[in-house]
């Protein structure tokens, strides 16, 4: 845990005990509205063992508005970093994607090849690659014709009609 999110935990902790105490609620009385354990109950008090749903319980009991613990963006960076092979694969999905979605590049047949060499990915991942065209074959977005040992995939013909030529 980054220490913002210990800090942020232990503030919401302290902001929930002392609306407890305002309303003079024993831990074993929010404990009875919430049905939320005494003991985690007392760890939440002290940044731990906070889950949403517990939060919102919490919220709900006390009357605190959620919105009053988030009035600041939230920070995004996450703890850990991606691996590159990650990194990697989604850089071309998100490539595929393009392709495939948003541009003329399927109107016209192609092989496993020519989508590897417009990505200008390597040409050891052509399995993979046609895992990926399958996918995009189930959906009904490309369709494919065997020629052979190999596939030319393209668009779907439904995904190549317009309104005006329908």
């Amino acid at each position: 845990m980054t220490d913002y999110n210990k800090l942020k935990l232990d503030w919401i902790g302290l902001r929930f005990r002392t609306r407890r105490n305002e309303l003079y609620y024993s831990l074993r009385d929010v404990s009875n509205l919430t049905g939320i354990s005494t003991g985690t109950l007392n760890g939440i008090e002290k940044g731990r063992d906070l889950t949403m749903t517990n939060f919102l319980l919490l919220c709900h009991s006390l009357e605190i508005q959620p919105r009053e613990f988030f009035q600041d963006d939230i920070t995004f960076s996450p703890p850990y970093s991606l691996s590159p092979d990650v990194q990697e694969r989604i850089s071309i999905n998100k490539k595929l994607d393009q392709l495939v979605y948003h541009s003329d590049f399927f109107h016209q047949p192609k092989r496993v090849a020519e989508v590897l060499h417009k990505l200008d990915v390597d040409k050891s991942h052509s399995n993979k690659f046609s895992v990926y065209l399958s996918a995009y074959c189930e959906e009904g977005t490309l369709s494919y014709e065997q020629h052979g040992n190999y596939k030319e995939y393209r668009k779907s013909d439904f995904t190549l009609k317009t309104p005006e030529n329908g």
